[in-house]
């Protein structure tokens, strides 16, 4: 097959967060199997077709993903009309496919659930007390661009606001031929938000592939220490984590919490996330460190010297640093709410813990310190899991089919009205 992928980020120019990890995986894993994949994507420094390692890669400068969709349409429209694809792959956020529907309505799409802005939005925001004011700021910010735009002589739109961005996503999902759902979660939620038609709906996990230095570590470790990977904002669960540590460490005065990660705004106002949750752990500084975001060469190395890996998020569609700790065979306590409960099979190969729920988190950290065999036995079977459920010979065949459904219903219902 000849496949298209649409996407806002895409290593390394455009390496955002997990769509452009997906992306990235995703078209190596195509092109193993023998298809020609090209992507198409942004780079706010260049606009070219050049082929980055192996792969022809189609960007366009820009640095707003509103404005990508527009832009990237018309280069996908003209490469179509030489190459003929034989389906298009974009992500429902951001709407970035739906220019090149409107321009190519034939093409046969692949639609990729990986987590709309109304449910970004709603984990990250809801209950924060200055969500009004930074409303107010976001608005300030578009109406300070329109104006410098007007004065160049340009011509801005005056739609992108949040309830267009929402309208975005939903069209470009609901014009798919196949929607692909990462987790049953976000295929549950996003269908009865958007009313989707369940003949399009499709589970489809992500690739994944553990590298050797996460295979090759040893089950069999004690050091006490319990880290979380991630970005430092509220949806991720932090704020929870940091309660339930001195819960913890009343039991377990040896124990270290590792925070490895990126940080975002907080709840606070002026505050942002790695500098709240110092000041509020000041106390137990001494059993708790903050580490920078690492590259993911380093990720083998920080799992080795953990014990217990902590994703305590409000909500997550399909976390790979729960794959990355299954694969180095931690004991991994995980949210319910969303496709980690999915990945360790609702509490057969790790822990399960509600979201928004410190008390959860402390209990699940200190039974697995107590209990260092069950922890190995949990990480054991993860590891197991892991190389069966989620390898590439599976996920790449049901990648394949779900095309090859997405070219058999275009064919069937002619070419679209958008």
């Amino acid at each position: 097959m000849k496949i298209a992928f649409i996407s806002y980020e895409y290593p390394p120019d455009s390496a955002y967060g997990g769509i452009g990890t997906y992306v990235f995986q995703a078209v190596r894993m195509l092109i193993a199997r023998g298809h020609h994949v090209e992507v198409f994507s942004s780079s706010p420094t260049r606009s070219s077709s050049t082929t980055e390692e192996n792969i022809m890669v189609h960007r366009v400068i820009e640095t707003n993903y509103e404005s990508f969709s527009a832009k990237i349409g018309y280069v996908f429209a003209h490469r179509h009309s030489s190459i003929q694809f034989d389906v298009l792959e974009g992500p429902e956020y951001g709407g970035d496919a739906l220019e090149a529907i409107k321009l190519v309505p034939d093409i046969p799409l692949v639609i990729k659930l990986h987590t709309p802005t109304f449910l970004t939005v709603e984990g990250t925001y809801r209950g924060l007390p200055y969500v009004n004011s930074l409303r107010l700021k976001i608005l300030a910010g578009k109406v300070k661009k329109y104006v410098n735009e007007s004065i160049k002589g340009n011509r801005p739109l005056w739609r992108h606001t949040y309830k267009y961005q929402l309208e975005k996503e939903r069209l470009v999902t609901l014009q798919a031929d196949e929607i692909v759902a990462p987790s049953r979660s976000i295929r549950d939620i996003v269908t009865q938000a958007w009313k989707l038609d369940p003949v399009k709906l499709a589970h489809v996990p992500y690739p994944f592939v553990p590298s050797q230095e996460l295979l090759e570590i040893p089950i069999e470790t004690e050091s006490n220490v319990v880290t979380f990977l991630g970005r430092l904002e509220v949806r991720k669960g932090v704020l929870d984590l940091a309660r339930a540590i001195p819960l913890v460490l009343h039991k377990h005065p040896q124990a270290v919490f590792r925070f490895v990660g990126s940080t975002e705004h907080s709840h606070r106002r002026n505050i942002d996330m790695r500098d709240y949750l110092q000041n509020a752990l000041l106390k137990y500084k001494r059993s708790v460190e903050f580490i920078d975001q690492v590259p993911p060469q380093r990720v083998p190395r920080i799992l080795a010297e953990t014990d217990i890996c902590v994703f305590p998020s409000i909500w997550e569609n399909f976390a790979n640093v729960c794959l990355e700790s299954m694969a180095a065979g931690r004991g991994v306590i995980a949210s319910e709410a969303g496709g980690m409960a999915e990945m360790l099979d609702f509490g057969r190969f790790g822990q399960i813990i509600p979201p928004r729920s410190y008390r959860k988190i402390a209990q699940a950290i200190i039974q697995l310190l107590d209990n260092t065999k069950l922890r190995m036995r949990l990480g054991r079977a993860a590891r197991d899991r892991l190389l069966i459920e989620y390898s590439i010979e599976r996920v790449s065949r049901l990648h394949e089919a779900s095309y090859r459904r997405a070219i058999a219903r275009r064919r069937e219902q002619g070419s679209r009205a958008v």
